[in-house]
């Protein structure tokens, strides 16, 4: 009933710890929004008004020096997510300031002031292009390097089109000429142009180009542009350049990874010029290429235009070891250049204003303008995606930064970049996905708890049973990337003890069908058994029986009797059989004893000893459901009962019977079935490796007995020794090829000796062998020793009586001379 009351009891807790989960479950999932990390463009910053993101918190975007915010300033946390959706971007205007064109000019509407960084809401001479009404005119803009173009904006300065007629504008982005109309398409727009409103057209992919172009596909209306904007985020911006003090405003320009600052107030000569910059860690420029120089040029051109002081140093000289050849300050040979001529015979370079800014030899000792050029310092801030980390001490050149994603997001695209020497990051910005596994599987008898309460990526899931049930299977799974949990669900099966303790004497009964936790086992005594300790165990949650069982008592006094039979008869064997019983408070313990025999042999033959078991091992257990033993165990915990059996045998004769002892033994004391259910497994074994070691023995005695033989008959042969007619083997006599004289006699006794074995029904040829007894009289003279025959065992092998009595009574033999001076023995008998 206690045992029961606590696991009720326990059951409650359980359901009641349940109930509680669930309602922080439903509770997390109803009020706590988590909208994560809203992301932030690169070369951005985002302020939140809360501490912790949560629902109604606001980011606000701002971008840094130099960038422009296109898209929402502002975005709120509602529901779990950030609204309006989207991120903005931080771009920069790469158009400003370049190089344009246009299909035609009307007026004043030149194509150069679409860059010129002003626009206007209605068309202003000033500040907008105009050309003429023509079929499909056109304007581009030479960004003067490769650019990845996001976003083109156009500010019309006039409407399209007349007659309630749609205009459609085609924007293209590549490096083939503009004009030819061949280059990818950025995007179309199909529609009317009302005069001052800007047109956004966003490229469908970041497209790499050094020309963008703008058409207008509509027959006999003109081009007008107040203002056009070409925006990336992947270009370098001069706030990541070096600044100085003494430097002219505006005097910076960037390109292909590089700064360059036009010093057009502080001339100096040549040598004094490129210390200049070498001391502000940049140097005079010492490398070309035709987009170089193309881009030079036109920054110079837009500074100077034709003016004759525009005269800017270039780091080349001239090698004095070879004349005709020229050397950049950095020692590497100019292979590509872009000379004035004629030529004249100075030292050193310039940038000639008034020959197009192409070269030209100069004295090294006039005084002009310089140009430096510098690494950027360093990348600027970089993209961070939404639900995600940035690991970085700062974005200076060399610098590393490492993304992770928040709980429940898979990265997509390289962990870590690298800041880069010519100011951007290697490789693009990763993306975080947000990944979430289904509801996981429920289980019979079980129940299920998510981590974090959450089912998203890397979230896990933890299987437990009920009380009294055990988990077979996984019980934490994952869920992974393919959006599933990375197992199948486990199960719950009931905990099951063994089979109950075994105690003699007594019947077990279980409460249930089987031994399943909570079941009860309850033991009861035999008749004239009392039960000592408890009497009812239980199966606990782990697997075992709680406590442990009494024993069965015998209510009786133990009792000792003890039976003596004897035989008469030429031997006597006396066995002795003590067996001792005891009675433990689980279990019945059997010493097993050996009865000693003692046998008496005739005087020829030393007394032995055998050990005879008659009991092998005690009694296995029976099963649990019925142990009834008859009357062994005595009123004391241990006490002995002992049992006396005394045995007399005759020895076998040869015209008599085996006759097998008989035991006695004492029925009252003795447990039921203990011979019956002896172990026969063990006393196999046993005798199996008894076998063994005979056979081995007596193979080893065969092997020893052949090689002593063997050695015998060699060195008898080798001493020509003078043997006894009875050492003579058959095979000599076969193979002496002498029919007459002793040899010829002596098989023929032989043969007669056999054939009258044969008569006489005692011969066996498997058993004929020359014995040792005979010629007893002549052995017993010349060894001088005794042989006795004595008597023999019933299992013996023996000769006839008359084949005996033959080797027993050996004939008189003479010795006659043979004719080579050797004596022999031989019969008198006649054959």
């Amino acid at each position: 009933m206690r045992a029961f009351y606590c696991r009720t009891h326990r059951s409650l807790q359980m359901d009641l710890l349940n109930t509680i989960l669930l309602i922080i479950f439903i509770t997390h999932f109803t009020f706590v929004d988590s909208c994560g990390y809203p992301g932030s463009p690169a070369h951005a910053s985002v302020s939140l008004t809360t501490d912790s993101i949560r629902n109604g918190t606001i980011a606000t975007y701002t971008c840094d020096n130099g960038y422009e915010l296109l898209g929402p300033s502002r975005r709120t946390c509602t529901g779990a997510k950030w609204e309006p959706a989207g991120i903005p971007f931080c771009v920069l205007n790469v158009a400003v300031g370049k190089a344009a064109m246009q299909s035609s000019t009307v007026g004043q509407g030149s194509a150069q002031k679409a860059v010129d960084g002003s626009t206007s809401s209605f068309y202003n001479t000033n500040t907008c292009t105009m050309t003429e009404a023509e079929r499909n005119p056109w304007f581009y803009v030479n960004l003067l390097e490769p650019v990845l173009v996001q976003l083109v904006r156009i500010d019309f300065g006039s409407s399209c089109c007349s007659n309630n007629r749609p205009a459609v504008i085609t924007v293209r982005v590549g490096n083939n000429r503009p004009d030819l109309g061949v280059n990818p398409v950025c995007n179309k727009f199909t529609g009317f142009l009302e005069e001052g409103r800007p047109l956004f057209l966003p490229c469908a992919r970041p497209m790499p180009g050094a020309f963008v172009s703008i058409t207008l596909e509509s027959a006999g209306n003109p081009l007008s542009i107040c203002e056009t904007f070409v925006y990336t985020d992947h270009a370098l911006s001069i706030e990541q350049c070096p600044s100085f003090r003494d430097q002219p405003l505006g005097s910076t320009s960037t390109y292909n990874g590089k700064c360059y600052i036009f010093y057009n107030n502080q001339p100096l000569n040549f040598d004094s010029a490129r210390r200049f910059c070498e001391v502000r860690g940049g140097s005079l420029v010492d490398e070309t290429s035709p987009a170089l120089q193309g881009f030079l040029s036109w920054e110079l051109y837009r500074r100077h235009r034709n003016d004759p002081n525009g005269q800017y140093w270039l780091g080349a000289l001239r090698d004095p070891k070879t004349p005709a050849n020229w050397k950049w300050i950095n020692g590497k040979d100019v292979t590509i250049s872009f000379w004035n001529l004629p030529a004249n015979k100075d030292n050193c370079s310039r940038f000639d204003g008034t020959k197009g800014w192409l070269w030209s030899d100069t004295n090294c000792n006039l005084n002009l303008n310089f140009v430096c050029q510098h690494r950027p310092l360093s990348c600027g801030k970089p993209e961070r995606p939404p639900n995600s980390t940035i690991l970085a001490r700062n974005v200076d050149i060399g610098s590393v930064i490492e993304y992770r994603c928040s709980d429940g997001n898979l990265l997509i695209g390289p962990n870590i970049r690298t800041c880069l020497p010519n100011g951007f990051f290697s490789e693009f910005s990763p993306k975080c996905k947000y990944l979430e596994c289904g509801f996981p599987a429920s289980i019979t008898n079980g129940q299920y708890i998510l981590s974090n309460n959450s089912r998203a990526y890397l979230n896990s899931v933890n299987y437990s049973c009920k009380e009294g049930y055990v988990l077979v299977g996984r019980g934490n799974l994952v869920c992974d990337v393919d959006e599933r949990w990375n197992g199948p669900p486990p199960r719950c099966e009931p905990v099951i003890c063994p089979n109950p303790p075994i105690i003699a004497n007594s019947v077990v009964r279980i409460s249930a069908n089987n031994t399943i936790f909570g079941a009860i086992a309850e033991y009861t005594c035999d008749e004239d058994y009392e039960l000592m300790g408890e009497s009812r165990i239980i199966c606990n949650v782990a697997g075992f029986w709680d406590g442990e069982p009494g024993y069965c008592r015998d209510k009786r006094p133990s009792s000792t009797s003890s039976t003596s039979t004897t035989t008469r008869g030429t031997t006597s064997t006396t066995t002795t059989t003590r067996k001792t019983t005891t009675t433990a408070p689980t279990s019945s313990r059997t010493t097993q004893s050996w009865p000693i025999i003692d046998r008496q042999l005739p005087a020829s033959r030393g007394p032995q000893i055998s050990l005879i078991p008659i009991s092998s091992t005690p009694p296995p257990q029976s099963s649990y459901i019925n142990t009834k033993r008859t009357n062994v165990y005595s009123t004391s915990s241990y006490s002995p009962t002992t049992t006396t059996t005394t045995t007399t045998t005759r020895r076998p004769t040869p015209k008599s019977r085996t006759t097998r002892p008989t035991i006695y033994r004492t029925q009252d004391n003795e447990i039921n079935d203990s011979l019956l259910r002896s172990n026969t497994k063990a006393a196999t074994a046993r005798l199996n490796m008894g076998g063994i070691i005979a056979l081995a023995v007596f193979g080893g005695f065969v092997f020893l007995a052949a090689v002593i033989t063997i050695v015998v008959i060699i060195v008898r042969r080798l001493k020509n020794s003078h043997n006894a007619l009875d050492a003579q083997t058959i095979s000599t006599f076969d193979s002496s090829g002498d029919n007459s004289g002793f040899y010829h006699k002596y098989a023929s006794a032989w043969s007669q000796l056999q054939s009258n074995g044969i008569h006489s029904g005692s011969y066996k040829p498997g058993l004929a062998r020359i014995d040792p007894s005979y010629d007893h009289h002549n052995h017993q003279r010349l060894n001088r020793g005794t042989i006795n025959e004595g008597f023999r065992e019933a299992n013996e092998i023996t000769l006839n009586a008359d084949v005996a009595a033959l080797y027993s009574r050996p004939d008189k033999r003479y010795k006659r001379p043979d004719p080579d001076g050797q004596s022999h023995w031989q019969h008198n008998r006649k054959y």
